[in-house]
C-alpha cells in the first residue's frame, strides 16, 4: 500500500480518483491546490503525488518543480495530469503525465509503476 496525494481543484475528480485508489488498496490524501499540497507533503510524506496542472493558488507544474528541487525531503514521484496536453508538463521534472480525462487502467498502471519505483517509501 502506498500513500498517494491527489491534488486537483475539482472536487469530483479528487473524490473519484481517491475512491478508485482506495479500492485498489492505497491510502489517499487530498488537496485543492499546490500550496495545500506542499503542507500535506511535509506532514505526511506521501509516496506519490498526482496533481492537475491547472489550479489556482499554486498550479501543478510549480508544485512539481518545488517538490523536485527540495533537498530537505525524500524524492517523491509526481504524475501530472491536464486537459491542456503534454506540453503543459514540459520542464517540470514530472515522472509521468496523463491527459484528462484519463482512463482508469492507464492511471492504475502509472500509479503501480511509480509506487514500485520508490519501494523503500511504500508503507
Amino acid at each position: 500500500m502506498a500513500t498517494i496525494l491527489i491534488v486537483d481543484d475539482e472536487g469530483p475528480v479528487r473524490d473519484f480518483l481517491a475512491q478508485f485508489l482506495a479500492d485498489v488498496g492505497h491510502r489517499t490524501l487530498q488537496a485543492i491546490h499546490g500550496a495545500q499540497a506542499l503542507e500535506l507533503v511535509e506532514m505526511e510524506q506521501p509516496d506519490l503525488v498526482i496533481a492537475d496542472i491547472m489550479m489556482p493558488v499554486l498550479n501543478g507544474a510549480e508544485l512539481c518543480r518545488q517538490l523536485k528541487t527540495r533537498v530537505d525531503m525524500p524524492a517523491i514521484a509526481v504524475i501530472l495530469m491536464s486537459a491542456a496536453g503534454r506540453r503543459s508538463a514540459d520542464g517540470t521534472g514530472a515522472d509521468a503525465f496523463i491527459s484528462k480525462p484519463f482512463d482508469l487502467e492507464d492511471m492504475h498502471a502509472l500509479v503501480n509503476r511509480h509506487t514500485r519505483a520508490h519501494p523503500e517509501r511504500v508503507s
